[in-house]
């Protein structure tokens, strides 16, 4: 594997929001890939600074994603938000594995990656999607592992995984 991690893919960034429609859409690509991933053995958890209680479950079982996902965490239910470590290390023991055993795949520097990394995180990817307009200008604390412009790069990043025997 050439990220070093085996376990898990985490904090994945899958969805945009519409504003004209008003609505959450998977990314391109993003259904297969996250089916993908999951048919390779990874255990895949969304971590969201959202209000809500049930828009992100709701969502994901609209879409019919929801048997993907072994953990969803909402910051209005935890109370910890990123950038926090803790919601990271939250995540990490709902999904029952240690940070460096996980990638993070983000879309916010500012927000993703100073918290990924203090949690110790083993790998942490942004998907700077061509939504984004702006420059992105990593230093020391906001710089990630890899950085992918297409979500389905992450197939490339994360074969099949191993089964213990």
């Amino acid at each position: 594997n050439p990220l070093g991690v085996s376990t898990l893919l985490y904090a994945v960034e899958l969805f945009q929001y519409r504003q004209a429609q008003g609505r959450r859409v998977v990314v391109d690509g993003g259904e297969e890939v996250l089916r993908t991933l999951h048919e390779r053995g990874y255990k895949l958890g969304i971590i969201s600074n959202i209000i809500g209680e049930n828009e992100v479950p709701d969502w994901l079982e609209e879409e019919e994603l929801d048997q993907c996902f072994s953990a969803v965490i909402l910051s209005s239910v935890c109370h910890q938000r990123k950038p926090s470590p803790d919601i990271y290390l939250t995540a990490c023991k709902a999904l029952g594995v240690a940070p460096e055993d996980c990638v993070s795949v983000a879309d916010n520097i500012k927000r993703d990656i100073p918290g990924a990394k203090k949690a110790g995180i083993g790998c942490n990817i942004i998907f700077d999607s061509p939504e984004k307009r702006h420059p992105v200008v990593f230093d020391d604390e906001t710089r990630p592992d890899v950085v992918i412009t297409e979500f389905w790069e992450l197939l490339d990043l994360l074969p099949t995984l191993q089964k213990e025997l």
